[in-house]
């Protein structure tokens, strides 16, 4: 066969060698399994929402949950799972919300999830609610002790015979102030009764001098504590003795805290007390493969998470493990094989759904702590005298629209423009009550103090501190 004429040459000519593209062909057929199996999920799959039940837009169980929301909503092209947050009245109401389909995650105090679990407490005469599941164990919440400065209060045993404050009917407040209460054998009667006021502005009495003393569940620092010790010199008493050391070995689901020094005006050395947890909960009915992503997604960027709320500065994995309160959703059990560097996003997250193994329960967030009075040093200090520094998207400037609603997204539909989504980069933190209102809110430090609320944002009333 004779060469072709000068002037037709061949479009392409090969360089490569036979051995280099046999070994590209492996490559190729090893490689692109896998890429299908990454890139799957997120072209294939339909999208999922789930709406998390929180608490009152200036508490912090909506912040806590807009982290949540945020970090998952960050990646959703990649997990296809979307996330919004309502505001509610706190953790009973929340409890509903599960119930009736409103909202597919919670958050909520575990002495309420316990009561639940067991139909005891608040929940006495009702069957036991054995669809509840637990997901992870978040923040300390102190029960806090406030005292007017008219009071003459310095100790636990002074409010006997006093104007007190026991937290709002059904609330998470009063489920844990009672058991104290209880207790002390202390019995309603034992107390004058305060005056009626609105839910949402029940603090106000400390300042007013209709009320001695008031108990809140809180995290700390919190706004409205540093705007009652600064403004009204109101003060933190002590939460301790021998009947609350007997309170603490009978319940493991409450715990020795300690409230940090120097987080308020007028404060100058820790106080004693004891907390409850926040609990991230659902039901069991809720798909697997959504939890195993919020799992993956939070052990992922658990350190971004931190960084998203002050109380949540202090969290470990190993501490966010759920304990015994509720059995564990079946999608926190699973484990997968860790993989390569070379699979991560630019953000640092791994690119494919998957998580670490579930690691067991740090056994000092689950068992109280024996022997005498709290000591210093012998109970997780809440709070510090600094800060960590908090990213620059992690502050809501005041024109935001992250107002929550009082409906969640179906399942299978997209949320509505007017749905609190927190949208990659959205700003967090919830805008402050009107100055009128003494709901407790937490904040960076009691001298910062964001700005007033949006005029559309959604008043909710719910148990101060969450």
């Amino acid at each position: 066969m004779s060469p072709p004429p000068p002037h037709v040459q061949p479009r392409f000519r090969s360089t490569m060698r036979p051995f280099a593209f046999s070994a590209l062909l492996r490559l190729s057929r090893t490689a692109l399994p896998w890429l299908a199996a990454v890139l799957a999920p997120s072209l294939f799959a339909s999208p999922a929402y789930v709406t998390i039940g929180t608490g009152a837009l200036n508490g912090v169980y909506y912040p806590t949950g807009g982290a949540i929301c945020r970090l998952l909503n960050e990646e959703s092209a990649r997990h296809g799972l979307h996330c919004t947050v309502q505001s509610t009245s706190g953790s009973i109401a929340n409890l509903a919300a599960l119930a009736k389909g409103e909202v597919q995650l919670a958050l909520m105090q575990s002495d309420v999830l316990y009561h639940a679990v067991h139909g005891t407490g608040p929940f006495a005469g009702q069957a036991p609610d054995d669809q509840l599941r637990s997901l992870l164990r978040l923040h300390k919440e102190s029960l806090t002790l406030i005292a007017s400065a008219t009071s003459n209060i310095t100790t636990l045993a002074d409010i006997k015979g006093k104007r007190v404050d026991v937290g709002a009917p059904n609330s998470g407040d009063r489920v844990t102030s009672r058991a104290l209460l209880d207790a002390m054998g202390w019995r309603v009667a034992d107390f004058s009764r305060p005056p009626v006021i609105s839910p949402g502005n029940r603090l106000e009495g400390l300042c007013d001098g209709t009320l001695d003393a008031a108990f809140v569940v809180a995290g700390h620092p919190n706004q409205a504590i540093g705007d009652l010790t600064g403004r009204c010199q109101a003060r933190l008493i002590p939460i301790e003795g021998e009947q609350v050391d007997k309170l603490l070995k009978q319940h493991p689901y409450y715990d020795r805290s300690r409230i940090g020094a120097n987080l308020y005006p007028g404060q100058t050395s820790g106080v004693n007390t004891f907390a409850v947890t926040a609990e991230l909960v659902a039901l069991a009915s809720l798909p697997e493969s959504e939890v195993r992503t919020l799992r993956d997604v939070l052990n992922e960027r658990l350190k971004q998470f931190t960084r998203l709320h002050p109380a949540l500065t202090t969290l470990t994995w190993e501490g966010m493990q759920a304990g015994s309160i509720a059995l564990l959703h079946p999608g926190m059990l699973d484990a997968v094989p860790t993989l390569p560097a070379d699979t991560l996003t630019a953000s640092g997250a791994v690119a494919t759904s998957g998580a670490l193994p579930t690691l067991p329960p740090a056994s000092s967030a689950a068992t109280p702590t024996d022997g005498a009075g709290p000591q210093e040093g012998t109970a997780p200090l809440e709070g510090s005298d600094t800060l960590p520094e908090q990213p620059a998207a992690a502050t809501l400037s005041t024109s935001s629209g992250a107002a929550s609603t009082n409906q969640a997204p179906a399942l299978t539909e997209p949320p509505t423009p007017g749905s609190a989504t927190l949208a990659p980069g959205h700003p967090l933190t919830p805008p402050e009550a009107p100055a009128s209102s003494a709901t407790p809110l937490e904040a960076p430090s009691p001298q910062a103090m964001p700005a007033s609320p949006p005029s559309h944002a959604v008043g909710t009333t719910a148990p101060a501190g969450q």
